[in-house]
């Protein structure tokens, strides 16, 4: 490689990063799947859940149907009082609604200035169950299952 080739391809990695950094102000902000714990978790007893399994697990709130024939439906991260956190460093970074294993939607959300909470609104019409995954970027991915 000839040194003027060499000094253009260093001032342009230079600049890469220098926009990246102007572009993410905060680590949390522009994080990546490879900094987040991606293992599906399960509570140990589905009926007896306990405090971190509480926080972490999505419950799913079956809302009014529209005029078109659109239902709401909720999620929160946090059950029985036990809300998930969205701090620098442990937040709920998405959630995700499955129809029949169809996905829906997908909300991504960011540490301190979202919480684990999304609506969507569905045709539920001949549908059998409703799947909610949400994703700790700490305690990995927490899955929920109402049937209709």
């Amino acid at each position: 490689m000839k040194r003027r080739e060499a000094i253009k391809l260093t001032a342009l990695a230079t600049l890469g990063m220098a926009v990246s950094a102007q572009a993410c102000p905060s680590k949390n902000l522009c994080s990546t799947d490879s900094d987040k714990n991606r293992i599906l978790m399960a509570p140990k007893d589905a009926k007896n859940l306990t405090k971190a399994e509480l926080k972490h697990t999505p419950l799913i709130t079956l809302g009014d149907k529209d005029a078109n024939g659109y239902t709401l439906v909720e999620i929160t991260v946090g059950q029985a009082g036990i809300i998930h956190p969205s701090v620098n460093g442990h937040w709920i970074d998405f959630i995700s609604l499955y129809v029949d294993k169809k996905l829906v939607g997908t909300t991504e959300l960011m540490a301190e200035i979202s919480r684990g909470a999304a609506a969507f609104r569905v045709k539920l019409d001949g549908a059998s169950f409703i799947t909610a995954n949400a994703g700790c970027n700490i305690h990995g991915i927490w899955v929920s299952t109402i049937k209709l």
